[in-house]
């Protein structure tokens, strides 16, 4: 699929993943659910790419975060809900390296791959949060835009279950899990891909419970986890 073709799809769909009016959350110092463990597997991930770009910006903690922390990363973000949306701006506004529009995922990723096709050639840190509840999620169609368009990529996915450990939360909805057996119809063929997982039990955070996470790369050959952080995270490889 072309990325003109893309977009055009993404644009015709919008509408379908269009979620419910959003509450306003409090805005937090530390992304990420304040976990330090996956804070630690963000911080060396987000020294492998050379963007970051989420889906679901909230009111902006998580972009704030990675912009204030890892000041060599261009943020893109994207939140569906207008007056949400004013508000992630509003907590930005003094970071330069950020920029969140009002717009629905997976539109954003189109249209942000076609006008800085540079996104295309490099590696990039992704976290895919546009996934909750009272809606259609356009998790599958961001995955399987990432994978057919990029040769290389690192995606978080928020939510995520963690198979085997049941303490880590995700989200349902529906018909709906967020899991690798949704997603995995939806990965390019003939790659490899390496699928990581929390692998500990502390409870780190201040401000959530323990909330399941999964990263997906490929084209990263180059990209080993060190031991200190194999010891909270497993590794496997997927080949499709």
């Amino acid at each position: 699929m072309s990325p003109i073709t893309a977009v055009r799809r993404a644009l015709r769909a919008v509408q379908s993943y269009r979620r419910p009016r959003r509450e306003l959350v409090a805005l937090l110092d530390e992304g990420f659910h304040g976990d330090r463990h996956l804070l630690r597997l963000v911080a060396w991930l987000a020294a492998h790419a050379q963007a970051f770009i989420e889906t679901g910006a909230n009111v902006g903690s998580t972009a704030r975060y990675v912009a204030r922390t890892f000041g060599h990363l261009p943020v893109y973000s994207c939140e569906g809900d207008a007056r949400v949306c004013a508000e992630s701006q509003k907590n930005v506004a003094s970071l330069g390296n950020v920029h969140i529009v009002h717009r629905e995922s997976p539109a954003f990723l189109y249209e942000l791959h076609e006008r800085r096709p540079e996104l295309c050639r490099q590696r990039n840190l992704y976290w895919l949060d546009a996934h909750g509840y009272g809606y259609r999620w356009p998790l599958v169609d961001e995955v399987g835009f990432l994978t057919s368009r990029l040769d290389s990529a690192l995606i978080l996915i928020d939510d995520f279950r963690v198979p085997g450990r049941p303490e880590f939360q995700y989200d349902t909805y529906a018909d709906q899990v967020c899991c690798f057996e949704t997603i995995a119809p939806a990965l390019r063929r003939n790659r490899n891909y390496t699928l990581v997982y929390p692998d500990y039990t502390e409870h780190t955070s201040a401000h959530h419970p323990l909330v399941g996470v999964g990263l997906i790369a490929f084209g990263s050959d180059d990209l080993v986890l060190p031991d200190a952080l194999c010891r909270q995270f497993r590794c496997e490889t997927i080949a499709t």
